[in-house]
């Protein structure tokens, strides 16, 4: 009887789970484990899509960095297989500084179009009165001046002439002296209203070696000045450069003093 009751129970027991098995998953399951499953598919399959173009483009720079590897190797073959130049030295050149009372022999005072280089001050030798005077170089002057006393206007034999007593920039007495008189200008000072009405006269002017012309100046009271002597760009034109760096490019010639 309890072998009976067992079988039974048995029966019963499968004849359920058959029939559960039977209903499960029904269509409501498999799809809802269908849209996970291509959920899941698709988020672990795009990190792989990442992945992949990353490790793409780092190859693609280490394929550049092996190339210029294989250059700069190449290169320094070459070099290796090169005579050896001589090495240079590291220690500066000496630079040669013109002292600032530069002469003739010191400097250069031809260029190659022929022009002359003078210093900013230079020794020129005026006649009259035959002798030399320390001169300013300006070129921002169109005349020269030269500075002069007690000028006075007179006639001689119906010809306007000048008489003047000439300084000479030293302790020496001024130098008198009578010249024709060339013209006459009106000068505006600066710093007064009044027009100085001047004098020209003309001197035979020789500066250096090949500078050599008549030249006009005027009669001024320089004795403040530095120097008795402006020469003006009507005398450098066309003929002389200066370099306001260097002063005494051209000795004295005629008594042999610098």
């Amino acid at each position: 009887m309890r072998v009976y009751m067992a079988a039974v129970s048995l029966a019963l027991l499968a004849t359920f789970a058959l029939s559960s098995c039977s209903q499960w998953p029904g269509p409501e399951h498999r799809d809802v484990s269908m849209s996970a499953i291509e959920s899941i598919v698709e988020a672990h399959c795009k990190p792989d899509v990442e992945t992949r173009d990353t490790l793409n483009s780092l190859g693609a720079i280490i394929d550049v960095q092996a190339t210029e590897l294989q250059e700069l190797t190449v290169a320094v073959e070459t070099i290796k297989s090169s005579p050896s130049a001589p090495s240079r030295s590291v220690v500066p050149s000496p630079v040669c500084v013109t002292p600032p009372h530069s002469t003739a022999s010191a400097a250069k005072t031809t260029l190659d179009d022929s022009k002359v280089v003078i210093g900013a001050t230079e020794w020129i030798h005026l006649v009259p009165p035959g002798q030399y005077f320390k001169a300013r170089i300006d070129t921002g002057a169109a005349t020269s001046s030269i500075s002069a006393k007690n000028v006075v206007r007179f006639e001689r034999d119906g010809n306007r002439w000048v008489s003047f007593d000439l300084d000479t920039g030293e302790e020496a007495e001024p130098i008198h002296l009578e010249a024709p008189l060339v013209r006459n200008v009106r000068i505006r000072q600066a710093s007064f209203d009044d027009i100085d009405r001047r004098a020209v006269v003309r001197f035979d002017v020789m500066l250096g070696e090949s500078l050599r012309q008549p030249t006009d100046f005027t009669l001024a009271d320089r004795t403040r000045m530095s120097y008795p002597v402006l020469l003006g760009r009507s005398f450098l034109k066309d003929m002389a450069i200066v370099d306001v760096s260097a002063k005494f490019l051209h000795p004295r010639i005629k008594d042999g003093k610098k």
